[in-house]
């Protein structure tokens, strides 16, 4: 079923992130009074909590019904951590609207304004909130001298402030401000344009960049887990470009702190559009630490404050309780490591806890990180409680053993302690493969030859494991008699190993297993693969020759023996037989169409029935003096509409003129007579030049680059010869 024939709600049932159904039902609540449409707006923006666009459509709809408290609840609720552009725009009229007019309120609306400048006053788009906001100013009415002074000292700075930021329509700002300065002081007004000129061109300059590189940048889109279409990962790069961009300073800007909060604000711009993205957020708050570093040692304690403060937000602003990444365990450990390194030791178990809360995330990593966390802060006996707690917990796998035998003996020197824990995981989790090979890792790296032994008996004869599974254990069994054990020991391991492999591989294979060491194999990769041995190594794989029979077919019978050394039997290798290094024959390719390079050409290609064919030379000539692709946008024909015409077109009927009518010489058409229009087209005809003579001269200079005299081109100039052909008509 299509997917415009299934309603916006089973849609949503089926994926609640899909945008454009909750869209097609915005637009249906929209027209819906507010009371109806409340409870669709607060799960829309439960959904999508940093969507400004639905923000703004909810606010709106709450102000046309004029319920100004619910308004301001909802701007104190996203205006803040949402800095979408048309979502502050919204806040801006909001405020001038209902403030904007009341005297003793204009404080607080310019307060407004300052607020809006502070938190998106960076943006590409502001040009509108700097134009009301000094429109505003303008409008405010002042007693006296000091109070007009003041007044021009506010618009001044507004202006001032506006110039040096790269926007859309800075052009006009600059012109306003220009206007404006002349209208209050000529003579300072040259004085304060020339010294702010240099500024605005860097501005210009950067606007027009900054254009070029946030060119196809949809600010629009809202943040929903990532599905890995091109669209999606060409948008996350054209963000990164961005935010890389803003990392070289391209406004030059001399304060780091101004440098500084413009990344930043590039960053938060990418949230709103990337925010199901952890990456993003933790460059994002990186990059806050290094700023924060920065401004400690430039010796701005203040703002280095106001930057830790920020990071803190950040990082609650993406696990929170509507955080996009509150499932996002990279996030969480990346936070408890910041609070960490901050001293915030009971902070960062409450991080670690409210992950271990979390019913759909696997604790297992997490009581490992918490476990590391808290021997590093409170010492190996704080670390076994975590260790105890997790054992307790159902949801945590075999890991945690693993992790806290391996703590006990490279942290605390227990090795008896960590054998007993892998004793007590080895209890629980005797059936996975991957605890077992840790286990006799662990004592192989002991050098406790004869435990191992043990281990290896007491977990291959338990029964636990399956067939399958038990195979990698015979396996490792047998490397570790061949390394520390005799020849005899090593003969019963592969007895036993051959017997309890119930496939039906060669003893050969198995031969394999046990002389081969790391990367290294007693046989080539050849006849590995022709034994069909499923182990290759990957670095083996890298360097088969081109030349080998992997790497090409066989083109004749080819026996076995023949490539171990022996001699060719019949029917061993069919003809033309390609064998993989998985062991699986390719196709035949003697059924397959042989490859027929063609030369490279710049001329076009047309395909007919039978074969592919160049154009005529004369159609080559013409179609490279054409002008390129790209020079032409319209007008279009319509090939159809034209052939039609031309088929429909009858000379006899052109303009009510019957050409088999004879006329006179003395009558005029026009502003000419009948034999001066006639001198007229016959002047024309002789001087229009045949096209297959034009080309034959084109390929001619191409040829002679040059050597042609002033006769050769005044051969080909057709405004000579029509000046000639005058002449001659005149003295005739």
């Amino acid at each position: 079923m299509a997917a415009s024939a299934i309603s916006p709600e089973r849609r949503i049932e089926s994926n609640p992130y899909d945008s454009d159904a909750w869209t097609l039902l915005l637009r249906e609540y929209q027209a819906r009074p507010i009371e109806q449409a409340r409870d669709f707006y607060e799960k829309l923006i439960g959904q999508f909590p940093n969507a400004g666009r639905y923000w703004k459509a909810y606010i709106e709809h709450e102000l046309r019904a004029k319920n100004f408290s619910k308004v301001e609840e909802l701007f104190n609720k996203c205006l803040v951590h949402i800095l979408n552009i048309d979502l502050w725009k919204t806040y801006v009229f909001y405020v001038r609207e209902t403030k904007g007019h009341v005297p003793s309120l204009r404080e607080q609306m310019a307060k407004a304004y300052d607020f809006a400048l502070e938190k998106v006053g960076l943006d590409l788009y502001s040009y509108s909130i700097y134009s009301d906001y000094i429109s505003f100013l303008k409008t405010v009415p002042a007693t006296g001298q000091y109070a007009e002074n003041q007044r021009i000292s506010a618009i001044r700075r507004v202006f001032q402030r506006g110039i040096v930021i790269p926007m859309v329509n800075i052009e006009q700002l600059w012109s306003e401000y220009c206007a404006y300065e002349k209208s209050i002081n000529a003579t300072l007004a040259e004085k304060l344009i020339s010294e702010k000129n240099k500024d605005y061109q860097l501005s210009k300059r950067t606007t027009r960049t900054m254009e070029h590189v946030c060119r196809g940048l949809n600010r629009q889109t809202i943040s929903v887990p990532p599905r890995g279409t091109a669209t999606e990962m060409k948008q996350v790069e054209l963000w990164k470009k961005y935010i890389g961009w803003e990392k070289e300073n391209p406004t030059e800007t001399e304060e780091y702190s101004g440098y500084a909060k413009r990344v930043i604000y590039a960053y938060e711009q990418a949230l709103l559009c990337l925010g199901f993205y952890p990456d993003i957020w933790y460059e994002c708050a990186q990059f806050m630490q290094q700023a924060a570093k920065t401004l400690e040692e430039k010796g701005d304690v203040k703002s280095s404050q106001q930057m830790t403060d920020d990071i803190i937000k950040l990082y609650e602003r993406a696990i929170g309780e509507k955080g996009l990444q509150k499932e996002s365990q990279l996030l969480y450990f990346a936070y408890a490591d910041y609070l960490e390194e901050r001293m915030q030791f009971n902070e960062v178990k409450d991080v670690y806890n409210k992950v271990l809360e979390i019913k759909t995330i696997d604790p297992t990593l997490t009581y490992i990180q918490l476990m590391k966390m808290v021997r590093r802060t409170e010492g190996v006996q704080a670390m076994r409680l975590i260790f105890k707690r997790a054992r307790g917990d159902e949801r945590s796998r075999f890991h945690v053993y693993i992790a806290a035998a391996l703590f006990e003996y490279y942290c605390s020197k227990e090795k008896d302690v960590a054998i007993r824990i892998f004793d007590l995981g080895l209890k629980t989790y005797g059936n996975e493969p991957e605890f077992c090979l840790a286990y006799v890792d662990f004592l192989t790296h002991l050098n406790e030859d004869n435990n191992t032994r043990v281990v290896f008996e007491r977990i291959l004869t338990s029964g636990s494991l399956s067939d399958e599974k038990s195979q990698i254990l015979w396996d490792r069994y047998l490397e570790f008699e061949s390394l520390v054990g005799d020849l005899t020991s090593t003969l019963k391991v592969d007895v036993r190993r051959r017997a309890a492999r119930k496939s039906e591989d060669s003893q050969t294979l198995l031969l394999i297993d046990r002389y081969r060491f790391l990367d290294l194999n007693p046989c080539t990769p050849d006849q590995l693969i022709l034994m069909g041995y499923k182990k290759l190594p990957s670095a083996m794989i890298q360097a088969i020759p081109s030349g080998s029979i992997s790497s090409k077919p066989l083109t004749q019978p080819v026996a076995a023996s023949a490539v171990m050394g022996g001699s060719a039997i019949n029917g061993a290798i069919p003809v033309s037989v390609r064998m993989d290094i998985g062991g699986y024959p390719c196709p035949d390719t003697d059924q397959m169409i042989p490859f027929k390079p063609k030369p490279p050409t710049t001329t076009l290609i047309q395909t007919y029935p039978g074969g592919v064919f160049a154009p005529p030379p004369a159609i080559q000539s013409f179609i490279q003096i054409l002008p390129p692709p790209w020079t032409f946008y319209g007008p279009f024909v319509d090939c159809e509409q034209l052939f039609d015409k031309l088929i429909q077109y009858e000379p006899r009927k052109i303009a009510g003129i019957d050409i088999d009518t004879v006329v006179e010489v003395t009558e005029r058409h026009g502003s000419l007579r009948t034999e001066e229009a006639r001198k007229e087209l016959q002047m024309l005809l002789n001087t229009t030049p045949d096209p297959h003579m034009l080309i034959r001269q084109q390929l001619a200079r191409r040829r002679i680059r040059g050597g042609a005299g002033s006769d050769s081109d005044d051969e080909g100039d057709i405004y000579k010869k029509r000046m000639k052909q005058q002449n001659k008509l005149g003295k005739t």
